[in-house]
C-alpha cells in the first residue's frame, strides 16, 4: 500500500522523533513516501533520532516552492500554507496520507497526529503567550498578524472539505492535548505518546553530578531566563547545583539575552549550544536532574529524554510534560514553588530513590516498540473502517 507521511520541515523535535519512527515502522510492509518543504538529512536524523534510515527505505517529495522556505525558522503559518497545497496535490496518488504535524487539509481522509496548536492561531496565543516588547511584536494579535496570517489563507486554498470530520483519525502526543482537541473541536483524539530512542549510559543515580540540564529549542516560550532564575533560588538555600543549556543559541534578540545572562551567573551556568546523538546521551545520563519551565506545551520530548537517561525532571504543572513525569512533587506552578519543591527533593536522599524508581516506571509508557504498535494500529484501523464505512475510533 502506498503511504505518504508529511511534515513541514524536519528539525528537532517530538513531532520529528515520530515522523521518522512512523517511517520505520511502516515500511517493511508498505511503499511510504516522506512529504516535506524541508531538507532531509537522513544522517543527521538518524543521529538524532537513533532510527536507521536509509535513502532506498522510503521516497522523498518535496514542493517546488520549498528553497524559499524550507530552512526558515519563522514563516512557519506561509510554510504550512505551502506544505498543505503539497498535501492536497499529492494525496491523490496515495492510498493513505498521514500527518506527521497537526492538522493538513489533504482534501480526502487521512490520520493526523498532533503535535501542538501552532495551527490554531487562538489556542495559539493562549498556549503560547507573544514574547513582551519587539521581539514578540510578529506574534500578537494586530494588523501586521491579520494580514500575514490572510496571505497565508490565500495561499493554502483549501479543499472546502471539513478537517475534522469523522472519516479522519487523529491522534494526540498527551492527554492535555486529546482533552483540548475535544473541548475545542469536538474532536475525539487517540494519545499515542512520541518515541524516546537511544540507549542511555546506565549511571547510578550517586554516581550522576549534582546538577541540572536543561536540553532544547532557545526561545522565549521555553522561559530560559525562569530557569536560571529558579536555580539561583535554590542556590541562594545552600545547594551546590550548576546548570547546563544544551541547544543552539542564536543571535536574534532573545539568543543574545540568554548568552548574556549565562555570563553573568560564572562558571554554575554553561551555554553548551546543540548536542545530539552520542554527546547528548553523555550529558544526560550524567547530571542527577533536569528542568523545563515551557508552559502548556503538548508533550515536550526532551522531558521524556531526560527521564530515560535516568534524571529527576521538574516541569510546569499545566501541558503534556506533567504527564510525563506523573508527581506532584516534580511540577510546580511558578518560580516559588518550583524552587521550594526542589529544594525538598535535593535534600532527602531517599526520597530521590523513590522518585527515581517512579520515573523508571513512567519511562517505559515513551518507548520506540510502543509508538510503532500504535501507529501500526492506527493504521490498521483506519482501513478497516474505511472498508466496513464506519467512523475511525479514537
Amino acid at each position: 500500500m502506498r503511504i505518504a507521511i508529511a511534515h513541514p520541515s524536519l528539525r528537532l523535535g517530538g513531532s520529528e522523533a515520530a515522523v521518522l519512527w512512523a517511517i520505520e515502522a511502516l515500511r517493511h510492509e508498505h511503499d511510504v513516501t516522506l512529504a516535506t518543504c524541508g531538507p532531509v538529512d537522513i544522517a543527521g536524523l538518524n543521529e538524532s533520532y537513533a532510527t536507521r534510515l536509509a535513502p532506498g527505505d522510503f521516497h522523498v517529495r518535496r514542493h517546488p516552492l520549498s528553497f524559499l522556505l524550507g530552512r526558515a525558522t519563522r514563516l512557519a503559518a506561509l510554510r504550512g500554507a505551502i506544505h498543505a497545497r503539497l498535501c492536497r496535490a499529492l494525496a491523490v496518488d496515495f492510498d493513505l496520507p498521514i500527518s506527521g504535524y497537526n492538522v493538513v487539509d489533504f482534501g480526502v481522509p487521512g490520520i493526523h497526529l498532533i503535535a501542538d496548536f501552532s495551527w490554531d492561531e487562538a489556542l495559539r496565543r493562549a498556549c503560547t503567550p507573544p514574547a513582551p516588547g519587539w521581539a514578540g511584536l510578529a506574534y500578537r494579535d494586530n494588523l501586521l498578524r491579520r494580514g500575514y496570517l490572510a496571505c497565508a489563507r490565500m495561499l493554502r486554498q483549501p479543499s472546502g472539505r471539513d478537517p475534522f470530520a469523522r472519516d479522519n483519525l487523529f491522534l494526540a502526543n498527551s492527554e492535555w492535548t486529546a482533552a483540548l482537541m475535544k473541548r475545542r473541536h469536538g474532536v475525539e483524539a487517540s494519545v499515542l505518546y512520541p518515541p524516546v530512542a537511544g540507549d542511555f549510559p546506565e549511571v547510578p543515580f550517586p554516581a550522576k553530578e549534582n546538577g541540572f540540564v536543561y536540553i532544547g529549542r532557545i526561545s522565549p516560550e521555553k522561559r530560559i531566563e525562569e530557569i536560571i532564575t529558579m536555580l539561583l533560588h535554590v542556590r541562594s538555600r545552600g545547594h551546590d547545583i550548576h546548570l547546563h543549556i544544551a541547544g543552539a543559541i542564536g543571535r536574534d534578540p532573545y539568543g543574545r539575552r540568554v548568552s548574556r545572562l549565562c555570563s553573568e551567573q560564572g562558571r554554575w551556568v554553561t551555554a553548551r549550544g546543540p548536542c545530539r546523538g552520542e554527546m547528548k546521551r553523555e550529558l544526560l545520563s550524567a547530571h542527577r536532574f533536569g528542568i523545563n519551565a515551557c508552559p502548556r506545551e503538548g508533550f515536550g520530548i526532551s522531558v521524556a529524554e531526560l527521564v530515560k537517561a535516568g534524571s529527576i525532571v521538574f516541569v510546569p504543572s499545566e501541558g503534556g510534560q506533567a504527564e510525563i513525569v506523573a508527581h506532584s512533587l516534580l511540577t510546580f506552578t511558578g518560580l516559588d514553588d518550583a524552587a521550594a519543591k526542589i529544594d525538598a527533593v535535593l535534600r532527602r536522599t531517599e526520597l530521590q530513590q523513590e522518585l527515581c524508581r517512579h520515573l523508571a516506571e513512567r519511562g517505559k509508557a515513551f518507548s520506540v516498540q510502543s509508538f510503532m504498535a500504535g501507529i501500526r494500529d492506527a493504521v490498521s484501523r483506519f482501513l478497516q473502517t474505511r472498508r466496513t464505512g464506519g467512523h475511525p475510533a479514537a
